[in-house]
């Protein structure tokens, strides 16, 4: 997982493990996916997201309040 390594700096702020933790748990929240599900989208987003450099504090603002 190459991805994983190239962080924007925003990323270096939370962990990994807390990211996927809000993602995971907000997809559950808000859309009623099946926790396994949620899992699976949560680890595609943030590889997304490291791809693509995006800014994981704007993302927050937006996504995970």
């Amino acid at each position: 997982m190459l991805a994983h390594t190239l962080f924007h700096p925003s990323f270096y702020q939370l962990n990994e493990a807390e990211l996927f933790s809000k993602i995971q748990i907000e997809l559950v929240n808000r859309y009623s996916l099946d926790p396994k599900l949620a899992s699976e989208m949560a680890w595609d987003l943030i590889e997304v997201l490291t791809a693509v450099n995006g800014d994981v504090e704007i993302f927050e603002k937006y996504f995970l309040h």
